[in-house]
């Protein structure tokens, strides 16, 4: 139990406020869900900032869903993570940037894009959960090749 509450000691990560910066949404008259082509894509963008001990995570989401190049709904969330931090973390600020801080704030980008759709009176868009870890690693393995 010693090791534990060490290891809880130097993880100091503390989450400030999440806001939202941006939300866009849009929808066409008419949806055809049942059309054979209908599909969606997700865009996720992560971009971060450090200034004294604050660390500035910007998640942006855009989600578009349609029939072929014509996009019947799209959205575009952006949402900032304030998080305070020591030197001493075990998790480095970077990887934190990259990983946690996002992983943290998707939840309320997910809740408010699903809100927006129900009151846009369509189906409830639900955004798949994201692997955050394997989202850095994919953009480690582009920027090394």
């Amino acid at each position: 139990m010693q090791r534990r509450e060490n290891l809880m000691e130097k993880s100091s990560y503390k989450l400030l406020n999440i806001i939202l910066v941006e939300s866009q949404f849009k929808r066409e008259p008419e949806i055809n869900y049942d059309a054979e082509n209908f599909k969606s894509d997700i865009h996720i963008n992560i971009e971060n900032q450090k200034k004294e001990n604050k660390l500035f995570v910007i998640l942006t989401i855009d989600f578009k869903a349609g029939i072929a190049d014509k996009n019947q709904i799209f959205s575009r969330i952006k949402m900032l993570g304030i998080f305070e931090y020591s030197r001493d973390d075990i998790i480095s600020v970077d990887n934190f940037a990259q990983i946690n801080g996002p992983a943290i704030i998707f939840p309320f980008v997910r809740e408010h894009l699903a809100t927006l759709s129900l009151k846009a009176g369509i189906n409830p868009i639900l955004l798949p959960p994201i692997n955050f870890v394997k989202l850095s690693q994919e953009k480690k393995n582009i920027k090394n090749n």
